[in-house]
């Protein structure tokens, strides 16, 4: 049996593959031969690499030029010259619309109804929205039109705004998992005291903690940092620390918020989040529009409470008042949220991982879901 997996980013730096990744050596050991359409990808993967040619730094408008490749190698491969088709074709949403698995790891219909609320204020914004409404048109067409007999979404949210577009497509909600192995309740006491020491933070600090490579305004950044300038002014002993960022991303988030505010930490791109994660007392990710935000599911493996708002995939990891809170879109009343924690009125009650799944599980459900596109497949 062939498998062809088709992702501009193969790699475990790349949330959204992270599980496919980690599923390669389960998927081998089921006799399955695996090549895959990439970009990038990590070095030694046990499969065959095609690398499509890449054009400069295309980041917004990456995911359709990696789509265009895709369709014209597949044009040429399969319709031209013939070569016999793999048994089964898996693609990230929405390079390949005639393949046999369609894995949808973000909603641009959840996030153009959240850009119609918060309005344009820039030429980044602008940009954005016209990117994402590309998406939505590029989305619907895939869904209304594509041959592929398994539909997979990594959030229950997800899976209602692709059904909407298309009921008859079958189903399968995947939550993304976690690593057991980094992200535990042990590494608190692993890495809890040298992190905070190094980080300038003593036991007086109450630590949020809010972690992203980009994508500030979408995933609710400047609130964090509005409802946190409003808590701190009772609560002075209030500390944010953000991980993750570019260097000229992060230069530039800082200009935009103005004078320099010594109660936030930037750490940048880091390699071992789980120390930053164990240095914190809670999780704070106020964001507007996501699908499965896997460092939710780190967070809580970590043994933070979640204070999350209530976008696409809140609610397979998040259990009001259990393991978090579920906070407004609004500032004012984020800072009352938080101040109920640090003042004790709220406290975690126990961990907990809801219908998030750990990396082997997912191995087991993804090559199971393989395995059964392969023995139902219908030929094009």
């Amino acid at each position: 049996m062939k498998l062809l997996i088709i992702d501009a980013n193969m790699e475990l730096a790349s949330p959204s593959m992270k599980g496919v990744v980690r599923s390669l050596p389960a998927l081998r050991s089921k006799g399955i031969e695996i090549e895959v359409w990439c970009w990038t990808c990590d070095e030694n993967l046990p499969v065959t690499v095609r690398k499509l040619p890449r054009i400069g730094d295309i980041r917004l408008i990456g995911g359709f030029v990696f789509g265009w490749l895709v369709f014209w190698k597949a044009w040429w491969l399969f319709k031209v010259k013939k070569q016999p088709r793999p048994d089964v074709i898996y693609s990230i949403a929405w390079y390949l619309r005639d393949c046999d698995i369609c894995h949808v790891h973000f909603s641009p219909f959840d996030w153009e109804n959240r850009q119609r609320i918060l309005g344009i204020h820039s030429v980044r914004d602008l940009a954005e929205r016209l990117v994402n409404l590309c998406g939505l048109h590029r989305a619907r067409r895939c869904l209304r039109h594509t041959p592929a007999r398994q539909l997979i979404c990594v959030s229950q949210a997800v899976a209602d705004d692709m059904r909407a577009e298309n009921p008859r497509l079958p189903l399968e909600v995947l939550p993304n998992s976690y690593d057991p192995r980094r992200f535990h309740l042990g590494v608190r006491d692993q890495f809890r005291a040298e992190t905070r020491r190094q980080l300038g933070y003593d036991e007086r600090h109450h630590v949020f903690i809010f972690v992203s490579a980009g994508h500030y305004r979408r995933k609710g950044f400047f609130l964090a940092v509005e409802a946190l300038g409003r808590l701190i002014v009772g609560h002075p002993e209030v500390r944010f620390l953000v991980v993750g960022g570019h260097p000229a991303r992060l230069v530039a988030l800082q200009a935009e918020l103005g004078q320099q505010q010594d109660w936030i930490t930037f750490t940048g791109m880091v390699p071992d989040v789980e120390r930053y994660l164990a240095a914190a007392d809670a999780f704070l990710f106020p964001s507007y529009s996501e699908a499965f935000a896997l460092v939710e599911v780190e967070a809580a493996a970590c043994g933070l409470p979640l204070f999350l708002t209530p976008h696409h995939g809140s609610e397979m990891i998040l259990e009001d008042r259990i393991n978090g809170r579920s906070i407004p879109f609004d500032a004012g009343q984020i800072a009352s949220v938080l101040a109920e924690f640090i003042e004790g009125h709220w406290q975690l009650q126990r961990p907990s991982l809801k219908h998030a799944i750990d990396s082997d599980t997912y191995a087991e459900r993804f090559t199971n879901l393989i395995l059964a596109r392969a023995r139902h497949r219908v030929p094009a």
